[in-house]
């Protein structure tokens, strides 16, 4: 049986996942299917909609066998920080045969070129994390032509070039499998499936989701247990009131004197949205303005996003995803963790947990909610 890893967030999971998994069934017919997803963190610099262990049921649910976290220090990252842990995570499993992404151009010459080609580019002093995508793309339209730089005009072949670069760097046999976007009518963005959970839009939400995805989420919707960061905005924006320059300078994303713009709008605005909006430029995008924020909340560092990780959580499984497990836990060169209890110790572990408890305030009912030291994988 053959190994497939897929890194995604399922936030939530949609259309366009079950249309991958069916893709991957065609191609390997005989394979199990592995994800490392974001935690309670997303690359956007937000909370997921609903809790790490939700999306990964409803992965499971829906085709996947076993869903491990990428945990939110890296899940709330740039694309090259977080396909590159991702990818460590997946190296250090071991087993995994094929690693399989989404890609807007599904041309994977294109996508190995780009990613040969961007290692030996330097940015001129700007960091490549900041203005990644248009810098890359003007650089290889002046080098290689305007065809060669289209790889940079979408967000999944972006995503490809760093999964890419991330293999060629753990130097490991996992071979890329690429699966063309789909442009279907029943396939629609997580972010307007967002929009419909905000505007309780179920008759769109339910044309876009599968059913059993569909399901969890409107029973969670319905029950308050859908997370928002703006529920504890004030205190995020508290907490930064609090701090000087020199403290925010040594978070992870705070460059080139931003921390004076961010203390400056902090001082003068007192709500979530109009913080954000004010610290929006040309150069600085919304996403990397949220993960600014929350990289100060939760006092994430660049040192510790460009560590590799030490652990995964064991988030669901199935029975094959079981017996991937069991065939890989004493070989497997990370931490997977299914319980909490024995690693109290170890700081990033702590700090996950931390987040995850701070996710918890940002539910609509808090109602019913355990610590999550406490929580365990679900096992279908």
């Amino acid at each position: 049986m053959k190994i497939v890893a897929i890194v995604a967030e399922y936030n939530p999971f949609h259309n366009g996942h079950a249309y991958q998994l069916e893709q991957i069934k065609k191609i390997i017919p005989d394979s199990a299917v592995i994800s490392v997803m974001s935690g309670s963190l997303v690359q956007r610099g937000e909370f997921a909609i609903i809790s790490k262990y939700n999306r990964a049921k409803a992965a499971v649910l829906c085709g996947v066998d076993a869903v491990f976290e990428l945990p939110s220090v890296y899940s709330c990252a740039p694309a090259n920080l977080f396909a590159g842990a991702a990818v460590n995570i997946i190296n250090k499993l071991g087993g995994v045969d094929y690693i399989c992404f989404g890609s807007e151009s599904a041309d994977l010459d294109l996508l190995e070129f780009a990613a040969e080609k961007s290692e030996n580019i330097k940015l001129g002093g700007i960091s490549r994390d900041k203005n990644y995508a248009n810098s890359f793309y003007d650089i290889f339209k002046d080098l290689y032509g305007e065809e060669q730089a289209r790889v940079f005009t979408g967000s999944n072949d972006i995503l490809g070039v760093e999964y890419l670069r991330a293999l060629k760097k753990n130097g490991n046999k996992i071979t890329p499998l690429v699966i063309k976007r789909n442009g279907d009518d029943y396939i629609t963005s997580a972010g307007n499936i967002r929009t419909c959970v905000r505007a309780f839009d179920f008759d769109n939400l339910k044309n876009f989701m599968p059913e059993k995805s569909f399901n969890i989420l409107f029973n969670l919707i319905k029950s308050g247990k859908t997370a928002d960061i703006n529920n504890i905005s004030s205190a995020v924006m508290s907490h930064i009131d609090r701090l000087e320059p020199r403290e925010l300078i040594k978070y992870a994303d705070i460059h080139g004197g931003f921390e004076y713009k961010i203390k400056k709008s902090c001082a003068n605005l007192f709500d979530y949205e109009s913080l954000i909006k004010s610290l929006e430029s040309k150069h600085v995008t919304n996403s990397q303005v949220k993960r600014m924020i929350l990289n100060i909340f939760f006092e994430i560092t660049r040192e510790e996003q460009k560590e590799p990780p030490g652990f995964t959580n064991l988030l669901c499984a199935n029975e094959t995803g079981r017996e991937y497990l069991n065939k890989i836990r004493k070989s497997a060169e990370i931490i997977i963790s299914a319980k909490s209890a024995g690693f109290k110790d170890n700081k990033a572990f702590a700090k996950n947990i931390f987040i995850d408890n701070i996710y918890k305030l940002g539910l609509y009912n808090l109602s019913g909610e355990v610590n999550a030291a406490k929580e365990k994988p679900v096992i279908l």
